[in-house]
């Protein structure tokens, strides 16, 4: 049976500064595959493309989690009972200030040990740039201004367990998939406004109100309301495909969140 239904969905985990991309499609691929891409579109306009494929089956049979980009420190854990490839994803800023994309793959037999599988991911984060360690199941890389990307398929799962010293940026992500199989190709695209920063900011203003204050035209909650409102503008214009709209609501509270507003 071929892919009837081609697509997938975001979920945004601002708590760890992570987000998941899963496969929702129905259907199956037909063998084999012979290209497939995630591209990704940060908030400034830049872009990365990863390179998914695989030669019998998509790799992406499962899901993809990633970490903010700027990252300074990442750690994850790994399945080894399996005989599956790991794939991980670096994505940095070069030299010319670009975004660039190294892949890694780890292959495994099924037979390699834990040490084996982490001191192998440990090396190949090395040669990019990236310094590693592992211990105990886990590994833990750090750098400059870096992200990772970790691929999870039906038989080798990488999860990214801690993240620190970035946020997600505020902003449109555009992420766009691409299949091509033995039948056609396939693409699906999301547009998705993810409002970390933002949201945390509001709820910081919303939490100050108080509720036994039975005074009008309190700054502090005017201020508060006004931030929510803002907000919630934003998510109605993004749902409704008013990108514009979103964008200069989202400029304005970032403004009111950072003490840029001066009448507020």
């Amino acid at each position: 049976m071929a892919i009837s239904h081609f697509q997938f969905n975001v979920c945004v985990d601002c708590s760890d500064n992570l987000y998941t991309i899963t496969d929702t499609s129905s259907g199956t691929v037909t063998a084999p595959v012979t290209a497939e891409t995630l591209t990704i579109t940060y908030p400034n306009d830049d872009s990365v493309t990863l390179d998914l494929f695989a030669n019998n089956d998509t790799l992406f049979v499962n899901s993809l989690n990633s970490s903010a980009l700027g990252c300074t420190s990442v750690s994850i854990v790994f399945d080894v009972a399996n005989s599956s490839d790991y794939n991980l994803y670096v994505v940095y800023t070069d030299a010319n200030g670009d975004i660039d994309v190294q892949s890694i793959t780890v292959p495994s037999d099924g037979n390699a040990t834990a040490e084996e599988i982490g001191g192998a991911i440990v090396s190949a984060l090395s040669a990019n740039g990236v310094t590693a360690s592992y211990s105990s199941g886990v590994v833990t890389f750090s750098g400059s201004g870096f992200s990772i990307a970790a691929v999870n398929n039906s038989t080798t799962n990488i999860l990214i367990s801690s993240v620190t010293a970035e946020t997600l940026t505020d902003g449109k992500y555009i992420l766009a998939w691409s299949l091509t199989d033995n039948d056609s190709t396939y693409t699906s695209t999301i547009e998705s406004y993810f409002l970390c920063d933002v949201e945390c900011c509001v709820r910081g203003k919303m939490s100050t109100i108080d509720v036994d204050c039975d005074c009008t035209g309190d700054k502090a909650t005017d201020a508060a309301i006004e931030a929510m409102l803002m907000l919630q503008g934003i998510k109605a214009a993004a749902a409704c495909g008013k990108d514009a709209k979103a964008d200069k609501l989202l400029v304005g509270l970032q403004a009111i969140c950072n003490n840029d507003c001066k009448s507020c």
